[in-house]
């Protein structure tokens, strides 16, 4: 599973192109095909989404749901998964930005297979995340999904993400190496502190 948190600093710089360039980014949609075929699509995350973040949720694993946030949720309440899903989704866009991907099938309705997201925790940090449904691993979707949510936080004037990811979870390990962002990974225990350089 694809799953780790960070922290994003930003920068200075060209404040207007880097406005341009991020508005742009939200006024179209995204595609991809995977590795076996799918069509996938992104699109800016919204304040209807919540219903979408509960259905990837519960398409992910005990196992995966300890990589993504580093503590067991195997049994979770409903009522609270809901209220996180809506927290998340109704979060003014000026706190965050973020990406949801959709499976598109012919004829049939768009299944929601990820989403990747920062978010504002002061004037000069935010937290990284992102989550891929169990079924749809393996597909190259979680290193689109978090390259377009970096090149959205570049946009917004963040030069470096750190974080943290547990040792073993090999799948942020090979999506690092394959966006070719410059990182460093400290162990402490279970757990690396990630620093991912992406400015300029």
């Amino acid at each position: 599973m694809v799953c780790c948190t960070f922290d994003a600093v930003r920068h200075g710089g060209d404040r207007k192109n880097m406005f341009m360039e991020r508005k742009m980014m939200h006024q179209k949609t995204m595609q991809m095909v995977t590795k076996t075929g799918k069509q996938i699509t992104a699109r800016p995350l919204t304040a209807y989404d919540a219903p979408y973040l509960v259905d990837i949720f519960e398409h992910m694993s005990a196992e995966s749901r300890y990589r993504r946030f580093q503590q067991s949720l195997e049994n979770p309440n409903p009522k609270q998964v809901w209220e996180e899903a809506e927290k998340i989704a109704q979060m003014e866009s000026e706190q965050q930005g973020g990406f949801m991907a959709f499976w598109q099938r012919t004829f049939l309705p768009d299944v929601p297979v990820g989403a990747a997201r920062y978010v504002r925790l002061d004037e000069n940090t935010a937290e990284m995340a992102m989550s891929i449904r169990d079924d749809m691993q393996g597909e190259g979707i979680g290193t689109w999904l978090l390259g377009l949510a970096i090149d959205d936080a570049r946009a917004a004037g963040v030069r470096q993400l750190v974080g943290s990811a547990l040792n073993d979870n090999d799948a942020i390990w090979r999506v690092l190496d394959k966006l070719g962002y410059p990182y460093r990974r400290k162990p402490d225990g279970l757990i690396s502190e990630i620093e991912v350089d992406i400015g300029e």
